[in-house]
């Protein structure tokens, strides 16, 4: 059975904080747990750096200071796995959901809207609003909360008012219309000088706002062209009715 020296543990402990792990508490069960594994496996007399460089591999996938990420969500967030599995299983029913819903009410089969139903209330209380919370625990400015706290909601409100207008329920337009301002003039901006401050996302930020904004004009544009459809229909309606035709 190997001995190891207090030399040794001062170099394991050294590289333990080297490597990026700060609490001290994981920094004494990982320096325990690797001189264990040491003694246990490493033969007298045997290459000491060599083996411990080895075992120090097998703690992490790509540095080691991903064990003490993964604990300070831990300590912080008990639920976090909890919520990270319904994150999938909704984002699982709502792709299933909208991709059969979108197909039925292409050939206006029964259970399009039920299906639609579900993947809406799916993707806007509990998917975005998840996806929002996991991410807030890797956040450290409040400039970038705020940006992913507005994007969230504008999603939220996205798909509300789309089940709004897909069930022509009352409201419906003036929810649409209000989601479209909101997207053009909290979020689109608030996510641009967010973004275009720091030199290593400026770029995909400046690409990401072109891509936000041509789609919000394209979305206002096409909720012009089916209202002035709907008005077209109307007028025609209306004078093809008895007694509407002109002198």
């Amino acid at each position: 059975m190997y001995r190891i020296s207090d030399q040794q543990i001062d170099y394991i402990l050294s590289d333990i904080r080297a490597r990026g792990v700060g609490m001290e508490d994981l920094q004494q069960n990982l320096l325990d747990h690797i001189c264990c594994i040491i003694e246990q496996n490493l033969e007298e007399g045997g290459d000491f750096e060599a083996f411990y460089s080895t075992t120090i591999q097998t703690f992490y996938q790509h540095e080691l200071r991903e064990i003490e990420e993964e604990t300070r969500l831990l300590l912080t967030f008990k639920n976090y796995y909890s919520m990270k599995r319904a994150l999938i299983i909704s984002g699982i029913i709502l792709t299933v959901s909208f991709f059969t819903g979108s197909l039925l009410k292409l050939m206006h089969l029964p259970g399009a809207s039920f299906l639609l139903l579900l993947g809406i209330l799916s993707i806007s209380l509990v998917f975005l609003p998840l996806l929002f919370v996991l991410m807030m625990k890797s956040v450290k400015s409040t400039r970038n909360l705020w940006v992913g706290g507005v994007g969230t909601a504008t999603g939220i409100l996205f798909f509300i008012s789309t089940l709004f207008l897909v069930m022509h329920w009352p409201g419906a337009r003036i929810l649409w219309f209000g989601t479209l301002l909101l997207n053009s003039l909290v979020f689109i901006p608030l996510y641009f000088f967010s973004g275009i401050r720091q030199p290593e996302t400026r770029l995909n930020t400046i690409v990401s706002s072109v891509i936000l904004v041509a789609a919000t004009n394209a979305l206002f544009i096409l909720t012009n062209i089916r209202t002035s459809e709907k008005n077209e229909v109307h007028t025609s309606v209306r004078m093809e009715q008895p007694g509407s035709g002109s002198f």
